[in-house]
């Protein structure tokens, strides 16, 4: 598998996701959004790659630059 995108926030902007609403398919507030997404974490990138792949519509791999 391969990830590829310049940053979280610019790849849920591609997908159409506001970050209220990224925030409030994982039931967090955008300040704790904000907060993980700093803190770099594995888990946010796994999120951003299942977010992706449940939002996009065409087939595609990701690689973080």
């Amino acid at each position: 598998m391969i990830i590829k995108y310049n940053n979280i926030k610019a790849e849920f902007k591609r997908l159409g996701l506001t970050n209220k609403r990224v925030a409030g398919i994982l039931n967090i507030s955008v300040q704790g959004l904000d907060k993980r997404i700093k803190q770099d974490k594995p888990s946010i990138h796994l999120i951003t790659y299942a977010l992706t792949k449940h939002f996009s519509e065409e087939e595609q791999n990701l690689v973080k630059e």
